[in-house]
């Protein structure tokens, strides 16, 4: 096998197996007191998830460079990548129709939830309170969590980890250490990994006063916010609405008479295949790794 397709597989591996210790590194805590040091949890998870983010744009260089030097179609016939070419258009259109699918239905449920919301309606809306979409399965793989170390450790009556368990809130200091999280229905609305990563944020990390009231850092909002687009863009979003604000205010600058003064008159109107592909592989990573990873 060519070595640019090992080291393909190797940093894909490596890239997905970071990612799972990213997230597991706040639901499941390896030592006590980090469950109450907020900014070494954060700085912990972007730390993994750039490594991830490296590591998997590796994985699809590397793979893109054995595709265009080292893969020989005539010495490769009917294998497994043989058939994927072969069948490159019927697997392409078919990845497309269901992204059009889920996009379009997962937006469409966003824009009735703000309509209703505008409208006066929150009963008619997909919500805890309302019309319930619960994640059974998700919910199951809980339960059984919660359930298996009395079944595999006779005299062990509690879980692991708090957050994937049930029980009260245990707090340190007067700092929310770990809580649980019942799985509802937003959980089952928007994409599992990053809205947990919020989930934990919004209705667990706070503080707790002598009277036992819980203060969340992020309003403990998230069943509420997490269903709208006015909700996500006004609590979760910042950090993505403020790289695109960045990125148009640069695209505005370089077409005022000013930037033709200070800079170039001839500007660019196209660019290469090369050069877009750069182009769209630098902001990629920068977008990924600083704003969607990073927060």
């Amino acid at each position: 096998m060519s070595w640019h397709a090992q080291l393909s597989l190797n940093l894909a591996m490596l890239g997905s197996l970071t990612i799972v210790v990213a997230h597991h590194m706040y639901s499941m805590l390896p030592y006590p007191y980090l469950a109450t040091d907020y900014g070494t949890q954060l700085s912990l998870f972007t730390h993994h998830m750039w490594i991830d983010g490296f590591l998997i744009v590796g994985a699809v260089v590397h793979a893109t460079i054995f595709m265009v030097r080292d893969y020989k179609p005539t010495t490769r016939y009917n294998d497994l990548i043989d058939r994927v070419l072969r069948h490159r258009d019927a697997i392409i259109s078919h990845l497309n129709w269901a992204c059009v699918f889920l996009g379009f239905h997962s937006f469409g449920l966003y824009i009735h939830h703000d309509t209703m919301s505008a409208l006066g309606h929150p009963q008619d809306m997909f919500s805890d309170t309302a019309i319930q979409l619960q994640p059974v399965f998700a919910q199951w793989i809980q339960n059984t969590y919660v359930l298996a170390p009395s079944a595999t450790a006779p005299g062990v009556t509690t879980s692991i980890s708090l957050t994937w368990g049930s029980g009260d809130l245990l707090a340190v200091g007067g700092k929310v250490a770990l809580l649980p999280i019942p799985l509802g229905t937003t959980d089952f609305s928007v994409r599992h990994i990053h809205a947990f990563t919020i989930h934990v944020t919004s209705d667990v990390w706070g503080s707790i006063s002598n009277q036992g009231v819980v203060t969340h850092i992020m309003g403990g909002n998230f069943a509420q916010s997490s269903i709208t687009i006015n909700g996500w863009l006004r609590d979760f979003l910042w950090a993505q609405a403020s790289q695109e604000l960045i990125e148009t205010l640069a695209w505005t600058h370089e077409r005022t008479p000013l930037a033709s003064f200070m800079r170039w008159r001839d500007k660019p109107v196209a660019v290469s295949i090369v050069q877009a592909r750069l182009v769209g592989l630098a902001h990629f990573s920068v977008g990924y790794i600083f704003t969607y990873a990073a927060f």
